[in-house]
């Protein structure tokens, strides 16, 4: 048995041109904690991510990104999503608009090394920009039980006297 692509949907001959190449690539780049910050390429300058609180813009974005995910300074070190399915909501393409849904799972591992599996789930909701390049995520939500990680994420903090 071959091994699959973490980053290739169950379903990925299936999506539209350009998302079944931007998705995976935004996923690729969230998870890699050296990231380069190419997952703000997906979404509009004043794109909204909702991950429990709603962030707003490309800045803002990458802040909070930052203050999760950081290979030494944490409190995610490390983190990789295994995507399962895209499903494409009918109605919209014809308006430069487009909104998906895709689901998988994925694991973190915090600063102590603990790992935490945890399913999920996300809405996105895209816009043609108009300049010929990809969409753009103008709303971008993330739905999963974050109740272990947090929970594990302030158990580290406090053993660690932060």
């Amino acid at each position: 048995m071959g091994s699959q692509d973490n980053y290739t949907f169950a379903n990925q001959t299936s999506i539209p041109s350009p998302l079944d190449k931007q998705l995976p690539a935004f996923f690729r780049s969230w998870d890699d904690p050296h990231s380069n910050n190419d997952y703000l390429n997906l979404f509009a300058p004043d794109g909204q991510l909702v991950f429990g609180s709603t962030t707003t813009g490309r800045d803002a974005i990458r802040a909070f990104r930052d203050a999760m995910i950081h290979p030494t300074n944490g409190p995610v070190v490390d983190l990789e999503h295994t995507l399962g399915k895209c499903f494409v909501l009918a109605g919209g393409a014809d308006t430069g608009k487009q909104e998906v849904i895709v689901n998988g799972s994925l694991w973190y591992k915090l600063r102590n090394g603990r790992r935490i599996d945890v399913d999920f789930a996300s809405m996105i909701k895209f816009a043609d920009p108009g300049d010929g390049k990809d969409l753009q995520a103008e709303f971008y939500e993330v739905y999963l039980d974050a109740h272990e990680l947090m929970t594990a994420i302030n158990e580290m903090n406090n053993e660690e006297g932060k």
